[in-house]
């Protein structure tokens, strides 16, 4: 099963990377970031000993967090070229949530499909804190954070 995850991990974070390829770099950061995120992530998890599907439900949260940007760049009408320091500023959160769902599920016996869920969950939502952390302190991201924006006018 270790080996089914690691080759679910590395086909997972080959998506984003063949998109880039076909479509474009809609956050104007480069080719390396997506290959450096998915490497670093991996990295880290090497000393908890990833459970069965642990690294495959990081790959999808990491590759989760991507949408938005994708999404803002390639359909809005005057694409924000320094859209991506708000991914690149959000990554503590990544790396923060891969550490804690890491830590939580070295230590409990759960089923694949629980570390699997688990690791997503946390890692996500880890770096959608971060990214409203910076997004409404340090940086304007633009239309990321809308849902705020209409949320606080009414």
């Amino acid at each position: 099963m270790e080996i089914m995850d690691r080759i679910l991990f590395i086909a997972i974070s080959l998506i984003v990377i063949a998109t880039i390829l076909v479509v474009g770099d809609p956050m104007y950061v480069g080719l390396w970031y997506y290959i450096a995120i998915p490497a670093v992530t991996y990295l880290i998890t090497l000393p908890f000993q990833p459970k069965p599907y642990f690294l495959t439900g990081v790959a999808l949260a990491t590759q989760f967090t991507y949408v938005p940007y994708f999404y803002h760049n390639l359909f809005s009408v005057r694409p924000d070229g320094l859209i991506g320091l708000g991914h690149v500023f959000s990554l503590p959160g990544l790396i923060a949530g891969v550490l804690v769902s890491g830590f939580i599920f070295n230590k409990i016996a759960a089923r694949s499909f629980y570390t699997m869920a688990g690791a997503f969950i946390i890692t996500l939502l880890c770096f959608l804190l971060n990214q409203l952390i910076v997004c409404n302190t340090k940086m304007y991201c633009g239309g990321l954070i809308w849902p705020l924006s209409l949320m606080s006018k009414t």
